[in-house]
């Protein structure tokens, strides 16, 4: 619990800076993270992270990486992946009225490596995932993110309920700053 007030008076000390983001254009750099919760491994309940960082290489086109962690009882599991991003709205573009659009939704693909330890064996592979979320903008670098991630890998690295396996859908809630 200490760690994730943390956490988040951290978050709230980066959404203060002074906005110098331009949302979802070319150039813009993002970083973020999330937690998701699982109900159903072997060990019972987990708490999960996720970091994720990049640039919009073209606008409403990002392109980072992304890196997920995965603790119990029973296993140990990593994802480190290539990400894309392609945002349907920007949060900075405005309606004849001077609206702020305080959604950004968008839809990616990720593509990597995913390793997982348990206590029986370890269990190595590709990772090929789908992504689509929404960024609900507070100030103009700071978002909060949700999003659904659904995951397919080569070989059983997903924890549930008594077994592994090689298919994983979580949901997730954090934050995204833009610089």
């Amino acid at each position: 619990m200490k760690n994730t007030l943390s956490l988040l008076v951290a978050a709230a000390a980066l959404a203060a800076i002074p906005a110098s983001a331009d949302g979802t254009l070319e150039g813009s750099v993002n970083f973020g993270g999330a937690i998701s919760y699982e109900t159903t491994t072997i060990a019972g309940s987990e708490f999960d992270i996720d970091l994720h960082g990049g640039v919009f290489a073209a606008d409403s086109v990002f392109a980072g990486g992304d890196l997920m962690l995965r603790d119990n009882e029973a296993i140990t599991a990593w994802e480190l992946t290539a990400m894309g991003r392609f945002h349907f709205l920007d949060p900075l573009l405005t309606d004849e009225g001077g609206a702020i659009a305080a959604f950004s939704p968008y839809v990616g693909l990720r593509l990597g490596y995913a390793s997982c330890d348990t206590t029986a064996k370890d269990e190595s592979g590709l990772v090929l995932a789908a992504r689509i979320g929404t960024n609900f903008f507070i100030t103009e670098n700071f978002a909060l993110d949700f999003y659904v991630d659904g995951a397919a890998a080569t070989a059983d690295v997903y924890a549930d309920k008594s077994k592994m396996e090689s298919t994983d859908v979580r949901v997730h809630l954090g934050f995204d700053f833009f610089f």
